[in-house]
């Protein structure tokens, strides 16, 4: 088992700024794996969670280890882990506890008993806690399914209901439905997220089918759900590589229960252990997320592991050597910050470095990590902090990634010809973030162009710099080599050399404006503008949506125009909203207006007259006449009583068209009708229509008598 971190904390920055960063927080997407030890050093207190914190993590991933708490049926023990989860909620972190191992009484067989004194700490399968142990699972490894550790066995009573806890039907009882249930509802007050076993789909933990893990987690699931409603489920780690289609036959099964789409198919979150290449970040994550997509609906993805073990740390193991997927110091940093970047522009929410500290396994410090009643703990050393408790340069990496690497509003990369590689956090609290490595052992150069006149370079280790572009206002960047090449060959890269960040302090979001138009009904015109004091506007996203939900739809994305139409299918109300990005990602908020369907509106006629000269305005001799003033729609229906009369107004509210306002004398005074076209269009404005009408003189015939003489 392993995980990852990250960070919120200025480093190699002036004071002032440190200052300043240091008051931005944490954006949760940061995470520590076994953070809660004691110290290393037999000193009281759990130092590492402090450490971990400081650097960015606000998650703790570890066991709840079912032999440990049930130890015999009906029999519990729950005083050790209480204390631990005080502690742990104590220093400000939230905790993601794993469910796990079967208790030698409730395996199903075949499998190998452990003895009563597995669980004391000064054997071989305790890593190194009295209070909370961890399996060390390189000692579980099964030798055939006859051998299999009782722990990574299915417990008995796992297919019949989850909440059968009786024997009195005459089947047996799901043990693990009643643990979960028990477990979750102890801690429900605390602990939010659950995890349902560790790599499944590795042996070293799993002994099971993919059939039975689907209905292991299909009971852990209703187990978790009925004690909490409120909490996340998790999907195992899955490590990927050994099995590959594993969680594809676990979901395809799941899928085919017939109550899966009502319990959200049995789990919140899919979680993934991602070690070593930090290429997978994005490769295996994306890869995920689009089988899971082509299976069921689409739902969060976690790194809950994610590291790589170091072979050149003498310090702490003189006799150390290169292995395959193994680092140097320098290049784990460099994994911690191009994992973390590659993974949040997969779209994983969170990532758990693996691990807080080595919990070193040469306890006497004699070279060798075998000697039986001393040794215990890791046989590797994935820390990013020592069991002295010194600090890597991969936690400050971590550091790194946690401060600046948080609450973007998108995520993009761009590969460059010579291997160079960018992933860019836009709209983060401190501007434009673009991390740059080289993926392949020559040296290469990257360019950028730039936002604004100055940026700020800082190195994996810490270190900043004040940059300025050069000609054309462009940055040009050397690219040191790829050295991490313990991979499948010596031509394998598994980690990109040395990384930096390039930071462009533009944190201001632009102001934008929105308006509706109906100059032609009823296509509606819809408008926009924005304005961003430092960097300029880059685009804008427009959405719409009818009245009568509340859902948007978007209708342009990060265009360039400024105005468009629209032409409703239905006759009613639609609602518009605009925001603008600028070039460094950060957005305005949505400006929002909803175009009515109708419109206050006033009309006053205020004569009706016969215009003999034609002038259109009523003279001294010209008479004042009686006429029907109708007000009608484009069907030529009578929107209003028709009313005899010379001066008319009205007052109502209209529905957006177009209408005939007319003047109809009465037959026989000799002048002629007359209409007006008037349209009401779209505004939040009344309208108000004042009229004169002036009816022409009806031409007729005029007979001259012919006298004869």
């Amino acid at each position: 088992m392993r995980a990852l971190i990250v960070a919120v904390l200025m480093i190699g920055l002036s004071s002032s700024a440190r200052v300043a960063h240091a008051q931005v927080p944490s954006d949760g997407s940061a995470g520590a794996c076994y953070a809660y030890y004691p110290d290393p050093r037999g000193l009281p207190g759990r130092p590492l969670l402090p450490l971990m914190f400081s650097a960015g993590a606000r998650w703790e991933r570890f066991d709840f280890p079912w032999p440990l708490f049930e130890p015999m049926p009906g029999v519990w023990n729950w005083q050790n882990q209480d204390a631990l989860v005080s502690d742990v909620r104590a220093s400000g972190m939230e905790i993601l506890g794993i469910a796990l191992w079967t208790p030698n009484w409730a395996a199903s067989g075949p499998c190998s008993a452990f003895a009563a004194a597995t669980l004391d700490p000064t054997t071989a399968l305790r890593r190194t806690n009295p209070e909370a142990p961890i399996l060390h699972a390189e000692t579980l490894l099964p030798q055939g399914a006859a051998n299999a550790p009782c722990a990574t066995r299915p417990p008995q009573g796992l297919f019949e209901a989850w909440d059968d806890w009786t024997t009195a039907d005459g089947d047996p009882i799901n043990h693990w439905g009643r643990y979960v249930h028990t477990l979750v509802s102890r801690y429900r007050t605390q602990i939010k997220h659950w995890e349902i076993w560790n790599e499944p789909d590795l042996a070293w933990f799993w002994s099971g089918t993919a059939a039975e893990y689907a209905q292991l987690l299909k009971v852990g699931y209703q187990a978790a759900k009925a004690a909490c409603p409120e909490c996340t489920v998790l999907f195992g780690g899955i490590a990927f590589y050994a099995a590959p289609t594993f969680y594809t036959q676990v979901i395809d099964l799941l899928r085919a229960d017939p109550t899966a789409a009502t319990n959200n198919y049995f789990f919140d979150v899919m979680s993934l252990h991602l070690y070593s290449r930090s290429s997978s970040l994005f490769d295996v994550t994306t890869t995920v997320r689009n089988a899971i997509r082509s299976r069921i609906p689409d739902r969060p993805i976690w790194i809950t592991e994610s590291g790589v073990p170091l072979w050149d740390d003498f310090s702490v193991n003189p006799n150390s050597t290169p292995y395959i997927w193994s680092a140097r110091q320098r290049e784990a940093a460099a994994f911690v910050l191009q994992a973390y970047a590659n993974a949040r522009l997969a779209g994983a929410e969170r990532v758990f470095f693996f691990r807080a500290h080595d919990d070193w396994c040469d306890k006497n410090n004699d070279g060798d990590c075998a000697d039986a009643g001393i040794d215990h703990g890791m046989p590797e050393l994935y820390g990013l902090v020592r069991d002295n408790l010194t600090l890597r340069p991969s936690y400050t990496a971590t550091r790194l990634a946690a401060t600046y690497l948080v609450s973007p509003t998108r995520v993009t990369f761009w590969n460059y010809a010579g291997g160079g590689r960018r992933v860019t956090f836009w709209g983060t609290p401190h501007g434009k973030v673009s991390v740059f490595w080289n993926t392949v052992p020559t040296t290469t150069t990257a360019t950028l162009s730039a936002i604004l006149p100055t940026a700020t370079r800082i190195n994996q280790d810490g270190t900043t710099q004040l940059i300025a572009p050069g000609a054309g206002q462009t940055y040009t960047f050397t690219l040191p080599g790829a050295t991490a090449n313990n991979g499948l060959s010596p031509n394998d890269y598994i980690i990109g050399g040395e990384t930096f960040l390039v930071i462009e302090a533009d944190t201001a979001p632009p102001i934008v404006q929105l308006n509706l138009s109906q100059p032609q009904p009823p296509t509606i015109t819809v408008s926009w503008s924005g304005q961003d004091a430092q960097t300029g506007i880059l685009g804008y996203d427009v959405q719409r949506r009818s009245a009568l939900t509340t859902t948007w739809t978007a209708w342009l994305t990060r265009t360039t125009t400024t105005s468009a139409t629209f032409l409703p299918t239905q006759p009613e109300a639609w609602c518009f909203r605009a925001r603008a990005w600028d070039l460094a990602g950060n957005l305005s908020p949505w400006a929002e207006r909803c175009a009515p369907t109708t419109r206050s509106t006033q009309i006053v006629i205020t004569a009706v007259f016969g215009d003999l000269d034609g002038d259109g305005t009523q003279g001294a001799t010209e008479p004042t006449l009686l006429a029907t003033l109708r007000l009608r729609d484009i069907l030529g229906q009578d929107v209003v009583s028709p009313t005899v009369a010379s001066t008319w107004a009205l007052s109502l509210t209209l529905p957006v068209g177009q209408y005939s306002l007319e003047a109809h004398p009465e037959d026989g005074q000799g002048w002629l009708s007359r209409s007006l076209t008037l349209t009401v269009s779209l505004s939040l404005e009344p309208l108000i229509v004042q009229h004169t009408f002036a009816l022409p003189l009806r031409q007729h015939n005029v007979f001259v008598p012919l006298v004869v003489r």
